[in-house]
């Protein structure tokens, strides 16, 4: 058994320093740019959507500025945050909508998947109601964007205690 426990322990190793240099590699090809930066050589709409509470804005804004706030008020309609960066001499510019998850504000969250390149679908890991409600945010957005549109899901609040 020790043995087993050895060649786990070296294995896990051996995954984290794969993962430590493939995120100096991508640190070391990326630079983030000011958003107001006016050459770009593609540009990609990205929405953010998810219940209510999930913690999609304060995603987006580590995401887009680097910093983590943990108290954030609600968003109330869509949030937008420009992001610039610099990927392997290529210019990005990304577009990103920050949504509300208020089911009173879903029609307003539709005509933003209009164009949109990714769907970035939030859950929050302690909440099981959000985690299901990911196949409805599918529906709708493959129902109001454009059919090449991709996915993205994140699972949320993992310093959370989960529901018990």
């Amino acid at each position: 058994m020790t043995s087993n426990t050895t060649f786990n322990n070296k294995k896990m190793e051996q995954n984290e320093n794969i993962n430590n240099k493939e995120e100096q590699q991508i640190n070391d090809d990326c630079e983030i740019l000011q958003s107001d930066y006016s050459h770009f050589d593609f540009k990609f709409k990205i929405i953010v959507i998810g219940d209510s509470g999930v913690g999609k804005t304060s995603l987006t804004c580590r995401a887009s500025s680097g910093e983590y706030q943990e108290n954030m008020p609600p968003t109330v309609g869509i949030e937008y945050f420009p992001f610039v960066l610099k990927y392997k001499e290529k210019i990005l510019k990304l577009e990103i909508w920050d949504t509300c998850g208020q089911e009173a504000y879903r029609s307003i969250v539709k005509g933003f998947f209009f164009n949109t390149s990714l769907a970035v679908i939030s859950y929050a890991i302690d909440d099981k109601k959000s985690f299901n409600s990911i196949e409805e945010w599918i529906r709708q957005c493959k129902q109001n964007s454009n059919p090449e549109i991709k996915f993205f899901l994140v699972g949320n609040k993992n310093d959370i205690a989960p529901e018990k």
